[in-house]
C-alpha cells in the first residue's frame, strides 16, 4: 500500500458506507474524482448517507475495532502479549515501537480519515439549503458530525501527543487540527502541529457545538440506539475531556447533565456479566455496533482477546486480577485459566468481556453510565468541599459491583486514589489506562509475558506513539516526537 498522508487525505474527499463498500482506491483518489465525492452532499438522504459513513470508520481495526482499546491497557499495567502469539502488537508489548511501525500510521491515516470526511460533512451540510421539514434532522446531524471530528481529535491527541497538563500552560505539541476541506484545485497541505492547549480548545469547540445542535430527542434514529452519537453522549465525552484538561467544575457539570437526564441505568450486579456487550444495554451512552456483515474476522477485537476459537494474544496481567476483591462481581470479566492450545501460559488470565465470536454483533463500548459516575466522583474530589459528593458517586460504583459493600470512608489523597483504582477496576479493556495513568503523571511497572517487567517513569516519550516517518517525510512542516528519531 502506499503511504498515506495528511496532505493526501485532506484534498476533498468523501467516503460513506452508502457510496463505497471499502477503501480501497482511496490512495489513487484523482483531484477530478475528489471534486466529484465532494459534491454528493446535495440532499437530506445524501447527508445521512454522510454521517453513516463516518459511523463505519471507527470499526476498523485501527480505530476502535481494535487498537485503540488493546494499546491502552496493554502499554500500561492491565495486559499483555502471550508468548503464544500472532506477531500482532508485539513492538506495544515490549515498549519497542519505531517511527515506522505499520500500525501508528494505520491508526493516523484512519483517525484523519474521519476528520476529512467530517469537515466535509460540516461544511457541505452547513451550506445546504432544505426544506423546512427536513432543517432539524440536518441539523442533528451536522450536530453528530461535529461530535465525531471532536472524538477522532481527542483521541489523536491521546495517541499521538503527551497530556494535556505535560506542560504548565499546555504549550507542547498536540497534533495538526486541520477543520475545513481544501479547494477544489488543490491537493496537498502540508498542516504544521498545533498546541495541545489549541487542540483541546478545537476539541471542547467542537463538542459544544454538538451539543448546541443535538436535541434531546434524537431526530432520524431512535433513541434507543447506542450506535449513534446523542445529546448525551456529546455531553458525557465534554466531561471526560475537561477531566483530561484539569477543569474539575465543568467536568462534574457536564457529567452531572448526563445522570439528571436519568437517560440510562447501570447494569444490575447479576446482568453485569451477561448483559454487558449487548447492544443497546441500559448502561450504554456511546457503542459502536458490529455486525455479521461487516465481515471483519480475525481482525476484531474480541477474537483477539477471547480463547476459545480465537486468536486469543491479549491476556491480562495477574496485577490487574489482583487488585479485585473475591467478592467484586466484575472480576468475572478475568477468568484464572490457561492460554488456549499448546505453548501457552498456564496459569493465564483470560479477558472475557467480549466473547461473541459467533455473529459478532456486540457492541463495543465508548462511553458508558458508570464512567460517567468515576468522572464525577474525580472532579469532585478534585474541588474543595465536595468530598462527601464524590463519596456519594463512588458509593453507586460500589454497590453494583458489591452485594455487600464495604463503607467509603477515605478523605483526602486516601479517597482520591480510591476512585483511581476503582476506576482502573471498572473500565480495563475500554480504552483507558494508559492515558489515565499518564494525566495522572503516574510511573507505572509494564508487565510482560514470563515475568519480564519493564518499567515506564512518568515523564516518558515512549507513552506516545511517534508521528509516521511516511508522514514526516512527505510533510515538511510536521515536527516528530522526541525519542523516536526521524
Amino acid at each position: 500500500m502506499k503511504p498515506f498522508h495528511l496532505h493526501k487525505i485532506f484534498p476533498a474527499l468523501l467516503l460513506t458506507a452508502s457510496f463505497s463498500s471499502c477503501t480501497k482506491g482511496f490512495l489513487d483518489t484523482t483531484p477530478q474524482q475528489s471534486t466529484a465525492l465532494n459534491k454528493v452532499i446535495v440532499d437530506l438522504p445524501s447527508t445521512r448517507g454522510a454521517i453513516n459513513g463516518i459511523y463505519s470508520l471507527m470499526k476498523s481495526a485501527d480505530y476502535y475495532g481494535r487498537t485503540m482499546f488493546v494499546n491502552a491497557d496493554l502499554m500500561a499495567d492491565n495486559g499483555y502479549i502471550s508468548k503464544k502469539n500472532s506477531g500482532r502488537y508485539l513492538p506495544n508489548d515490549q515498549y519497542a515501537v519505531t517511527i515506522n511501525d505499520s500500525r501508528v500510521r494505520a491508526t493516523w491515516n484512519q483517525l484523519y480519515l474521519l476528520v476529512a470526511n467530517a469537515n466535509i460533512l460540516i461544511e457541505k451540510g452547513s451550506a445546504l439549503e432544505l426544506p423546512a421539514s427536513e432543517e432539524p434532522e440536518k441539523k442533528h446531524i451536522l450536530g453528530e458530525a461535529y461530535a465525531m471530528r471532536a472524538l477522532a481529535f481527542f483521541d489523536l491527541a491521546r495517541t499521538y501527543a503527551q497530556p494535556y497538563n505535560f506542560t504548565a500552560d499546555a504549550s507542547h505539541l498536540g497534533i495538526p487540527v486541520v477543520t475545513k476541506t481544501v479547494p477544489d484545485n488543490s491537493n496537498i497541505i502540508s498542516p504544521k502541529r498545533n498546541t495541545a492547549k489549541e487542540t483541546y480548545q478545537q476539541i471542547v469547540n467542537d463538542l459544544q457545538s454538538a451539543i448546541g445542535l443535538l436535541t434531546a430527542s434524537p431526530i432520524g434514529f431512535s433513541a434507543s440506539n447506542k450506535g449513534k452519537i446523542t445529546l448525551n453522549g456529546a455531553k458525557a465525552l465534554l466531561s471526560r475531556v475537561y477531566l483530561y484538561m484539569g477543569d474539575w467544575e465543568k467536568a462534574e457539570a457536564m457529567a452531572t447533565e448526563v445522570i439528571s437526564a436519568n437517560k440510562y441505568t447501570l447494569l444490575t450486579r447479576e446482568k453485569l456479566l451477561t448483559d454487558f456487550g449487548l447492544q443497546n444495554n441500559s448502561e450504554t451512552i456511546f457503542e459502536v455496533h458490529y455486525l455479521t456483515t461487516d465481515n471483519l474476522g480475525s481482525d476484531q477485537l474480541t477474537n483477539f482477546t477471547l480463547q476459545s476459537g480465537s486468536y486469543g494474544d491479549l491476556l491480562a496481567t495477574d496485577n490487574l486480577y489482583n487488585a479485585y476483591d473475591a467478592a467484586d462481581a466484575r472480576r468475572g470479566f478475568l477468568i484464572k485459566s490457561k492460554r488456549s492450545g499448546s505453548g501457552g501460559e498456564n496459569p493465564a488470565v483470560i479477558i472475557n468481556k467480549y466473547t461473541n465470536i459467533t455473529t459478532f454483533e456486540e457492541g463495543i463500548k465508548i462511553m458508558r453510565l458508570a464512567e460517567v459516575y468515576l468522572n464525577r466522583a474525580e472532579a469532585r474530589a478534585m474541588q474543595p468541599g465536595k468530598e462527601a459528593d464524590a463519596v456519594a458517586d463512588i458509593d453507586v460504583i460500589k454497590k453494583r459491583a458489591f452485594a455487600t459493600p464495604t463503607p467509603t470512608t477515605e478523605t483526602g489523597a486516601a479517597l482520591l486514589e480510591l476512585i483511581r483504582n476503582e476506576r482502573r477496576r471498572e473500565l480495563p479493556f475500554e480504552g483507558h489506562r494508559l492515558f489515565d495513568l499518564t494525566r495522572w503523571k503516574q510511573s507505572f511497572t509494564k508487565y510482560r509475558s514470563g515475568a519480564v517487567t519493564i518499567a515506564i517513569d512518568y515523564p516518558n516519550q515512549k507513552t506516545i506513539m511517534p508521528i509516521p516517518l511516511s508522514e514526516i517525510n512527505a510533510n515538511k512542516n510536521i515536527e516528530p516526537n522526541p525519542g523516536y528519531g526521524n
